[in-house]
């Protein structure tokens, strides 16, 4: 079997008034999917999902991975992999970024193709024994949405979900003020995560994290900007508060640094920004070494979800997997039968390989072809708390 084409699909659906929410890029008013299909001289197909601007994934897929990659046996992962990223990859698009999150989607379809060709999910290929459904904790609490914070969570509890995660980095004052609301409401043994996106210098995460341990909150995620592992690692040794890291981070390499560093305590990697299932599976047997968890990072479409479902009922460290609960149809509609989720769990497809079919109707109605816009986030907010 043989590689005979890497084809890209871009996918745009706007958002009505009253599902827009707002992040610290702006209002939320569009959601975007870049999908990508690896085709064989043998009819076999893979999908893969990657997580960023579609115009620069589109001129790496075609311009770089595509050529390369022609002729290739699918089945020969790993060996694509190391070519793509290592021969090929690092001096053309650089060794994290972009580039690696293109490699992602590549490789997502290289393992729907092998599952099809053994006849075997991917969760049976990564594992002898996986599980057969993943618990989920939504992700639901922005600041503004209509319905409120405690509404909306108590909401999300009640059907079954294994926590809640709660947006902050808008103003240190009213994110804590939103914290301990959204506590009270929930309940103490009711999981609370809390992620600021980057949204906190040092000085401002030092004031919020005695009242995130007096809520007792079960992560602060992406506190300080990413490239900051030394800002982490003096946060976790001044906290009981765990540190989540690594929906930015690429590689298993950009996880070893925080690790070493001793600068998180939840790795949370992105299967389509990651490098893919391979790379997924490497910063799992990374986890393994270390003895910490995994708590797959996941914001985007369903061909993305589904394999994110795979490989967090295949790690060992892998525990509760996030789920955006927002407004989505780019993960609601795409599929002819969509995933699902019962009672706080996702229920991993059974099929070969991903085990998903696409909507073709879904996928023209989203399809889009024009320019993608620029998001800049705010900046990080400065202690000011009192």
């Amino acid at each position: 079997m043989k590689i005979t084409d890497i084809k890209t699909i871009r996918l745009r659906a706007s958002l009505p008034l009253e599902e827009q929410f707002r992040t610290r890029s702006g209002q939320r008013k569009i959601r975007s999917a870049f999908l990508v299909q690896v085709d064989t001289n043998e009819g076999v197909t893979g999908l893969g999902s990657c997580s960023g601007n579609g115009t620069i994934l589109e001129t790496i897929v075609n311009q770089v991975l595509n050529p390369l990659l022609l002729g290739r046996d699918p089945c020969s992962i790993r060996e694509i992999w190391e070519q793509a990223y290592v021969g090929a990859g690092v001096r053309l698009f650089g060794s994290r970024g972009i580039g690696v999150v293109a490699l992602s989607g590549v490789d997502i379809a290289l393992w729907d193709i092998l599952g099809k060709v053994k006849n075997k999910p991917i969760r049976e290929l990564i594992s002898e024994s996986p599980r057969n459904g993943v618990d989920l904790y939504a992700t639901a609490l922005y600041p503004e949405q209509s319905g409120g914070d405690m509404e909306t969570a108590l909401s999300w509890k009640a059907k079954g979900f294994q926590g809640i995660k709660i947006k902050l980095g808008f103003d240190l004052s009213s994110d804590l003020e939103r914290v301990r609301a959204v506590r009270s409401a929930v309940g103490e043994e009711f999981p609370l995560m809390t992620d600021a996106n980057m949204g906190y210098d040092l000085s401002a995460a030092l004031k919020a994290l005695p009242i995130l341990q007096e809520c007792g909150v079960g992560w602060l995620e992406e506190p300080l900007f990413v490239e900051d592992i030394d800002g982490h690692a003096r946060l976790r040794a001044n906290s009981q508060v765990p540190i989540a890291v690594g929906e930015n981070l690429h590689t298993r390499h950009a996880f070893q640094e925080y690790i070493i560093r001793g600068a998180v305590d939840v790795l949370q990697p992105d299967v389509a920004r990651v490098g893919g299932i391979s790379e997924m599976i490497e910063v799992g047997a990374l986890a393994e070494r270390h003895g910490l968890p995994i708590s797959l990072h996941t914001y985007g479409d369903a061909v993305g979800l589904a394999a994110s479902s795979h490989v967090a009922a295949a790690l060992k460290s892998s525990t509760v997997m996030e789920l955006d609960c927002t407004y989505n149809p780019l993960q609601t509609a795409l599929l002819k039968e969509p995933l699902k989720v019962q009672n706080g769990t996702l229920i991993p497809p059974s099929g070969p390989g991903l085990g998903i079919e696409l909507d073709f109707d879904a996928i023209t109605k989203y399809h889009y072809l024009g320019e993608e816009e620029l998001n800049v986030r705010e900046a990080p907010l400065r202690a000011s708390y009192k």
